[in-house]
């Protein structure tokens, strides 16, 4: 099953639902995609909802989506072989380890993203970007 939280739009693969968001903490949050939903629009919309709330709470609308949408469309396609394959959406820009406790950080919003964005004004895969 695919789910996806209503609020921060963290998509989450596995048999059962997460009891919390790992991103947001909110709980009893998680809608249920179906597989034919996994397309460019279902990713967009998801990391509109991630940039909502990235300013909504640590960056004061300090954060935009990358405006690119030759860069969206390429990552929106990697994570969706991803899930389609039976995976997390993994961060398409980073090397997945095998284990499982190290590759959790990589699910998209990776754990690195808030260090890269504030050092270098953009995720390693530009997806996030510091508004100018």
């Amino acid at each position: 099953m695919i789910y996806r939280c209503k609020v921060c739009g963290y998509i989450y693969k596995d048999g059962k639902e997460p009891l919390e968001c790992p991103i947001c903490q909110n709980t009893n949050c998680f809608e249920v995609i179906s597989e034919d939903k996994i397309n460019y629009e279902f990713f967009k919309e998801s990391w509109s909802r991630q940039v909502k709330w990235m300013n909504s709470t640590k960056y004061q609308n300090e954060i935009m989506l990358n405006p690119d949408e030759t860069v969206l469309k390429t990552l929106a396609e990697a994570e969706g072989n991803f899930l389609k394959s039976g995976k997390q959406a993994y961060c398409p820009c980073r090397l997945l380890t095998n284990n499982q406790l190290a590759d959790k950080k990589i699910i998209c919003p990776c754990y690195f993203y808030m260090g890269e964005v504030e050092l270098q004004g953009h995720c390693h895969c530009s997806l996030y970007l510091v508004k100018k």
